[in-house]
């Protein structure tokens, strides 16, 4: 909330004064006091109404992500929910009508769904816990690539099309928030297949006691002037097309990589493809 000057303020202005004019203290005794006091009046006016400034800002843009939030949000979970229900309705009143392999792709759809529907409501909720500061790092010994096997086998169905690529200088363990690599890469990894149809690639290297991990794919690639719009919450860029996102995942990488005190870089050319580097110390 903002401090706004307290009426005690102006009450001992007025009992100052008043004294002095009792007292017949010297007028310019009085004027010089009577000044301070005004200027003093003026100083807290003057801060009170640039606190007001910010925090109307401030909510402007809260009210303003907010609205662009509901808008994506509603429409990023109807579609999977209209998806699933067709596919229900279709295997519960023309089952006679589809065979085998039909029945399967709908099953799939449905599972897909579901997941990407998880996904989005995960993300939320993670924002919310970015934003009331409730996330922290908590490091402990974990096998990295083991972590990193796990996160590729949950990208399902496209887990086939990433390559790990190990350094031959990684230790068998090594001391991360499992929790936070998690996050940053299960959004990188899923980012470069959403955008490429190659392969993607998961390098991991240590470095001087820096764990290193750098996502490349072949994909479309990120305009110059739009890679620092991709950390916004909501921020997508603007040769995405038709691929379906809300523009929370680089947002919770770069919380994520910050949170362990980590660098993310991001070299990309338009059609050529992006190179994400995540440098995170281990000191």
């Amino acid at each position: 909330m903002v401090k706004c000057i307290p009426p005690l303020f102006f009450l001992f202005y007025g009992v100052t004064i008043s004294f002095l004019l009792l007292w017949n203290v010297s007028p310019m005794i009085t004027l010089i006091i009577s000044v301070l006091f005004l200027w003093k009046f003026y100083y807290f006016h003057r801060k009170c109404l640039r606190r007001f400034v910010v925090q109307v800002d401030t909510l402007c843009e809260i009210a303003q992500a907010r609205g662009i939030f509901m808008n994506v949000a509603s429409h990023e979970l109807r579609n999977p929910m209209a998806t699933i229900y067709s596919s229900v309705d279709l295997l519960e009143n023309y089952p006679q009508s589809l065979n085998d392999k039909e029945k399967a792709r709908l099953f799939e759809n449905i599972r897909k769904n579901i997941r990407r529907m998880t996904k989005m409501m995960d993300d939320i909720v993670t924002i919310g816990r970015l934003q009331h500061k409730q996330i922290f790092c908590h490091p402990e010994e974990i096998d990295v690539l083991s972590l990193c096997t796990t996160i590729c086998e949950t990208l399902e169905p496209e887990k086939q099309r990433i390559e790990i690529i190990m350094d031959a200088q990684l230790p068998e363990t090594l001391r991360v928030d499992p929790s936070l690599i998690d996050l940053i890469l299960s959004n990188l990894l899923s980012n470069a297949l959403k955008y490429s149809d190659q392969s993607v690639k998961l390098y991991i290297k240590f470095r001087n006691n820096f764990l290193i991990f750098d996502v490349v794919d072949r994909g479309i690639g990120i305009p110059m002037d739009e890679i620092k719009k991709l950390s916004q919450l909501f921020g997508r860029c603007s040769n995405t097309g038709t691929r379906k996102g809300i523009g929370v995942g680089m947002f919770l990488v770069s919380h994520c990589v910050k949170l362990h005190r980590g660098k993310l870089q991001i070299h990309s050319q338009t059609s050529q493809g992006t190179h994400f580097r995540v440098t995170l110390p281990l000191s």
